[in-house]
Formats: C-alpha cells, structure tokens, sequence
C-alpha cells in the first residue's frame, strides 16, 4: 500500500533548494505554505449575501480591487460578485460549514479551492520593480497601494496580486503551473541577485 504524505509546500519538488527560494538583500520570493482558501459567490446587491458573509467572517466584504482583513481571515475581491476568503488550514472546514449555513436560502455558492492554487511571497525594496517585469499593473504605491488586490496576467499566466503589506506583495496561480511559476521566478530574479539597496 502507498503510503501518502501530506506536504505544505511545492518548490522542492520542481527546483533545486540552492535556487529557490530567492534570499538576497534587496529581493526575498518564497512559496507560501499551503493554506485554507474559500471561494465565495453572490450578488453584491443582494443585502442578505452581503450581511451573512460579513457577519460569519467578521471582516467587510471588499469592494473591487481591494481587501479586508481581521487576525484571522483575509477576503479579497476577485471578479464581479465573487471574492476569495484565506483563512489557516486548520480554520477552513469550520469557515466553510459556516458561511454554506449563513448563507442557506440566498443565491450564493461556497467552493473550497485550497488545493488548486499555489501562492509566492514578493518581499524587499525591489519587489515593486520584480513584479512589474511580470505584469503590466502601475507598481507605483499610490496606483497600487496595501490592501489592493487585482486579478491579472502574471509571467503570462491569469494571476491574483495582493499588495499585502510595505513592499511585500503575494501571488496566486493555478496550481497546474507551479514548475513554470517556479522557473520563471527564478530566471527572473537574476538580474537582482547582486542589485544593492
């Protein structure tokens, strides 16, 4: 019988640990460990919709282009009428049985998509210029500031970038493209390996 090991990361299966993640000075990309995300759907005009979602997570649902936060649960925007919830691992079961029974009796679905994403972490000074090699979104900070979050085209792959945090951003892709992601990462990241501050 095989014998299956659940693992919370990707990157080592793809690249060698000496090229990823990148750690230098200016510029830090790692893999996110795998964590709880929920796919929510409705009608933003539907009050109902608006109030369950709210009330169960405990954070305001986000108008478009942006997201909310509280210490537990991220939820972001990400196309009309549907929004992406980030929660621990451990949290996404319960949030999930949550929001399905606030939500009874509205039109509104409620999918668990953890498993086919896989999310980096763009840290350092030079992470607004290494992501703008891969998109065409204005890094500037007043046209993309913290707490923006955008569905786009990434290294040529459907994306979703957050501007998470003062020079940090992260980026989520269909988990079908990991070894691609992974290898345009670290092609790209060459030319900020030896970049001073």
């Amino acid at each position: 019988m095989v014998k299956l090991v659940a693992r919370s990361t990707l990157s080592q299966e793809f690249v060698e640990s000496d090229a990823f993640p990148v750690q230098t000075t200016t510029l830090q990309i790692a893999e996110l460990p795998l964590s709880g995300i929920l796919r929510v759907q409705g009608r933003r005009t539907d009050s109902g919709f608006v109030a369950a979602v709210e009330e169960t997570l405990g954070v305001e649902l986000p108008v478009p282009s942006r997201m909310e936060s509280n210490e537990d649960v991220t939820i972001t925007w990400a196309g009309p009428n549907e929004y992406l919830c980030f929660c621990p691992l451990e949290s996404e079961e319960r949030y999930e049985k949550a929001l399905r029974d606030s939500l009874q009796g509205t039109f509104s679905a409620v999918t668990v998509v953890s498993d086919s994403r896989f999310g980096v972490r763009v840290a350092g000074p030079n992470s607004a210029m290494f992501i703008a090699q891969g998109c065409s979104i204005d890094m500037h900070y007043e046209s993309f500031p913290i707490g923006r979050a955008v569905t786009t085209r990434f290294a040529s792959l459907t994306a979703l970038l957050i501007h998470r945090a003062r020079q940090e951003y992260v980026v989520f892709f269909d988990i079908g493209y990991v070894e691609y992601v992974l290898k345009w990462l670290i092609a790209e990241s060459q030319e900020f390996r030896h970049v001073a501050a």
